[in-house]
């Protein structure tokens, strides 16, 4: 009966104590942006996105997101990301980011197309593991509508393609 005790209690041990613990492979990141339109007509864009990560290693990051994209309609991305820390994490670490994906149309009368996203960042670390991020970069979001005239001799049906196209701005916060 003392070596079952003894035995249980040494796996019990064994279960219940914790070693060393990995780092974190997971990070999540929620940003808001604007940009400048590239295109005619000019649509100031609304950026809202969350994203994803995964440390594939100390300076590369892949991952997945989405959000809300308000142009003259709204488009909710769905991407790939990846991210490449230029230097070794530091208290400022530049980086480069890539998002490539589709852009869905909610509205009835539109579809949507495909995603772009390139561009360039800093990360700011902050005590409590989280970090503020900064970038710069491009986005291109296709989309095509249904417009429509009518009028008292005539009803006319056309699909526009349009191509946002502008220089983005985004701030945000990794935890």
């Amino acid at each position: 009966m003392k070596k079952i005790i003894i035995a249980l209690s040494i796996i019990f041990v064994a279960f219940s104590m914790k070693g060393q613990t990995a780092e974190q492979r997971l990070e999540y990141a929620a940003t808001i942006g604007t940009g400048i339109s590239m295109n005619e007509p000019a649509y100031t864009p609304l950026i809202l996105q969350g994203l994803v990560y995964y440390l594939i290693c100390e300076r590369f990051w892949a991952g997945v997101g989405t959000g809300f994209s308000f142009y003259e309609m709204m488009l909710i991305p769905v991407f790939a990301d990846a991210k490449f820390a230029i230097t070794r994490p530091r208290k400022f670490t530049p980086y480069v980011e890539c998002g490539i994906g589709y852009a869905f149309a909610p509205n009835n009368k539109a579809n949507g197309g495909f995603y772009l996203n390139p561009s360039f960042g800093i990360q700011y670390a902050l005590p409590n593991k989280m970090k503020l991020q900064f970038a710069a970069g491009y986005e291109l979001q296709k989309a095509e509508r249904l417009k429509e005239h009518v009028n008292d001799y005539f009803s006319v049906g056309f699909v526009e393609e349009l191509s946002h196209n502008s220089l983005s701005v985004k701030v945000g916060v990794l935890f």
